[in-house]
């Protein structure tokens, strides 16, 4: 599980005998396609999931059909802590690309971070950083522009993305469809298109095999408000917990 050390030491770094705890975890890996349910509204609440590899969509239905995307899942992604204080999943999460995932069982997700404090603080992190994304999103819906947005949501999954990978790179790979743009973003799928052509002509991204490359980053976060302050990325001077040493 590379890509999630990798975003949980952006919190702190995890040493090898810390980072162990998680070899010991009752765990099952799992391939789900393109279009395939990884949990689903209702269904029993009593596993974590990490993504390993691939995207997924995390949204709510309606009756209507209409689908409202909440968040994208990325590669070092944790999702359902849910499952530690509730019974049932309220949302449902789907692959939009081969996904790779481990599940871990509750009870021994629990033991694990009971056994070491560094561990349960960066998955603390994991889970404030995930509530800060949430709340941006609902101020990007809310009250930017359509421009605004996609610029805005493209900045995050770069971000997001690189610390996944561990290191810094101005391409966001970009499986996903423009409906699925247009539905976390409460625009259609025509007025996306529209949009990231016009921020095309007015070279801030280039499109090319499901990327984007943004070509000015400052830029683009200006124009669209974009601080990854809510992230919480940035290292605290002092560590929240100590790695005790070893006599």
């Amino acid at each position: 599980m590379i890509a999630l050390r990798n975003r949980l030491s952006q919190f702190s770094p995890i040493p090898d005998p810390i980072w162990a705890e998680m070899g010991r975890l009752d765990r099952q890996k799992m391939t789900f396609f393109p279009g395939e349910d990884v949990i689903k509204e209702g269904e029993p609440a009593d596993r974590i999931f990490v993504i390993r590899r691939g995207w997924a969509i995390r949204y709510k239905m309606l009756d209507d059909g209409r689908r409202q995307i909440v968040n994208f899942m990325l590669p070092g992604d944790v999702f359902d802590l849910q499952a530690l204080a509730t019974l049932r999943a309220d949302h449902t999460v789907t692959a939009v690309t081969a996904c790779d995932i481990t599940f871990v069982q509750q009870e021994s997700f629990m033991s694990a971070l009971s056994r070491s404090a560094p561990l349960a603080g960066a998955f603390w992190w994991a889970a404030v950083q995930e509530e800060a994304i949430l709340r941006e999103q609902i101020v990007r819906v809310g009250r930017l522009s359509a421009k605004e947005r996609i610029g805005h949501l493209l900045l995050e999954l770069q971000r997001r993305q690189n610390a996944g990978l561990g290191r810094e790179q101005n391409e966001v790979g970009l499986p996903i469809t423009r409906t699925d743009i247009a539905d976390a973003l409460g625009l259609t799928s025509v007025h996306v298109s529209r949009t990231m052509s016009a921020m095309r002509r007015d070279n801030l991204i280039e499109e090319e095999n499901h990327a984007v490359r943004i070509i000015d980053r400052r830029m683009l976060a200006q124009i669209c408000h974009f601080d990854d302050d809510y992230l919480h990325v940035r290292r605290p001077e002092k560590p929240l917990f100590q790695v005790p040493e070893r006599s």
